[in-house]
């Protein structure tokens, strides 16, 4: 920024003041910072994931939450039911596919592997959701998997696992393949805070590197009790929001799967006749 500076030189007996107009230099542009997506899946609808919802909205934060309709719509009570996921949806989570029963499809033939994902994708539809989004239970896949994920309507899907800290820490973006993208190993109880947050980490490095990261975290149980290995506390899960929002100057944003990969919401596809499906080429 400009500005004025007086100068006085001794004349004689008295002072003369004469100016001079200064420069300073102009400040150096700050530093771009390349976004680290962050996205939380939930997976397989259990019932405690209600308790998700307060603790998302609190921090503004949306989540995927990758369902099985089968047990849903037969009323298990173990599971979300059907007004649930309407809360969940309403308050901008993003509600996809994990099959029907919860199956690996791929060993399955491809007439059974496709009841289970178009099938599954076609009461979510029915159910008033959008599904985008799908997840291999048991992160078992392939190509044959990716071509039914693919011939369902699906725009991408995760299979869990295959991000460690010793890399690749985290997916490009967009994805290099979109029905193969990888996320962090489930969090267990035993998994500590900070190692959840070494994975942030590090993806914001390989967010400064490459371009851009995305890095995906799956949970499957919110409990304060005893519920199996594959759970996370009320309070470490807020804890682990708290970090990401902490985060936010460093690029950290939080989306959905479906805000990541982008795509239509397609229509219904039948599995047996292929009416509506997807035959083009992934």
């Amino acid at each position: 920024m400009g500005g004025r500076r007086i100068i006085f030189r001794v004349l004689g007996a008295g002072l003369v003041a004469t100016s001079a107009i200064t420069w300073a230099g102009a400040a150096p542009p700050a530093t771009a910072v390349t976004p680290t997506i962050v996205t939380i899946e939930w997976h397989d609808g259990n019932v405690d994931q209600t308790g998700t919802l307060a603790i998302l909205h609190d921090h503004g934060m949306h989540a995927t939450y990758l369902v099985n309709t089968g047990p849903i719509l037969a009323g298990n009570p173990a599971k979300l039911s059907v007004p649930d996921l309407h809360a969940l949806f309403a308050d901008g989570s993003e509600i996809a596919g994990h099959t029907l029963d919860h199956v690996n499809i791929q060993p399955l033939s491809v007439a059974d592997a496709r009841n289970e994902v178009c099938t599954d994708r076609n009461n979510l539809l029915a159910m008033g959701f959008s599904p985008t989004s799908l997840a291999y239970p048991f992160a078992s896949f392939d190509d044959g998997s990716e071509d039914v994920a693919h011939y369902c309507n699906y725009d991408g899907a995760s299979a869990t696992a295959g991000l460690t800290l010793k890399g690749p820490i985290a997916n490009s973006v967009p994805p290099a393949d979109p029905y193969a993208v990888r996320t962090v190993n489930a969090i267990k109880k035993s998994t500590k805070l900070a190692t959840m947050e070494k994975y942030v980490v590090g993806a914001e490095a390989a967010a400064q590197t490459n371009g851009g990261a995305w890095t995906i975290f799956v949970f499957h149980h919110l409990c304060d009790a005893h519920c199996g290995p594959y759970v996370i506390s009320s309070t470490k899960f807020g804890a682990f929001l708290d970090f990401l929002q902490a985060e936010a100057p460093n690029g950290v944003v939080v989306e959905t799967m479906q805000q990541v990969i982008g795509g239509p919401v397609n229509g219904p596809c039948n599995p047996v006749t292929g009416a509506g499906c997807d035959t083009t080429p992934r």
